[in-house]
């Protein structure tokens, strides 16, 4: 489950295109990262611990500046069934990893183009009224995506935006769900694979400096440009990299 050194190199490219492509935009590093990580080879077991890992450090900075914001009685709710839905998405992962590699990326290629497809057809309506079903729906599907392909992030970041909180209130509950939920997905997915899964956490702390780069050159660039263009930019973006994932498998 380790990785070579070229992989190594090029997963530092990716998690510094992620880290910067989220600053421009404000979301999406699971979602840059990920299939692009599974596209070099990476086995995705792997992926996600380092794509966890990376958001966990980047949610845990998120809450410290944020922590007077954050609906920490909610979260904690969140997180416990976000946690649940973890746990059935590793049990669907040890199922997936049987799958051939271009198999792999085709299923983490649909996903992707689905959770992009939700994403702009929901777009950032607000309701004034949210029935509970909808945020144990969210909350649980989160996890079950977090813990299958490392996704999880569109149905909470979905469900937060529908709520009528200011951009503060909305980005420390985010922040603080996904720092208080990783560690426990990290756990789980060193029982279920192994304590060499720990390696790849250790990446993740390793190439901090590399997000830490892509956030300073990414939040100028994201300055410069409308939120409106960048969404349309990388939704543009991730579609090809989700078509580009699923589109091998049926020439295989």
């Amino acid at each position: 489950m380790n990785m070579e050194i070229l992989d190594i190199v090029g997963a530092g490219g990716i998690i510094f295109l992620a880290g910067m492509g989220q600053s421009v935009v404000g979301f999406g590093h699971a979602l840059f990262a990920t299939p692009l990580l599974v596209w070099i080879g990476v086995p995705l077991p792997s992926v996600i611990t380092l794509v966890a890992t990376c958001s966990m450090l980047q949610a845990a900075i998120g809450v410290q500046k944020l922590h007077a914001a954050v609906p920490w009685r909610l979260s904690l709710f969140a997180t416990v069934v976000r946690i649940a839905g973890v746990g059935l998405g590793l049990l669907l992962l040890n199922k997936l990893v049987l799958l051939n590699t271009a198999h792999i990326r085709m299923v983490i290629g649909s996903i992707l183009c689905l959770l992009i497809a939700i994403q702009v057809l929901w777009g950032t309506r607000t309701l004034k009224v949210l029935h509970w079903s909808l945020a144990g729906f969210a909350f649980i599907s989160s996890g079950l995506l977090a813990g299958l392909c490392g996704m999880g992030g569109p149905p909470l970041v979905l469900w937060s935006m529908a709520n009528s909180w200011s951009s503060q209130t909305t980005r420390a509950f985010l922040f603080a769900v996904f720092a208080s939920s990783i560690p426990v997905q990290l756990v789980l997915l060193c029982l279920m694979f192994g304590i060499d899964i720990l390696w790849n956490a250790a990446l993740g702390i390793v190439f901090l400096p590399l997000i830490y780069l892509g956030a300073a050159i990414g939040v100028p660039l994201g300055n410069r440009i409308s939120k409106k263009t960048l969404c349309r930019v990388a939704y543009g973006i991730l579609l090809v990299i989700g078509v580009s994932a699923v589109v091998p498998a049926f020439l295989v």
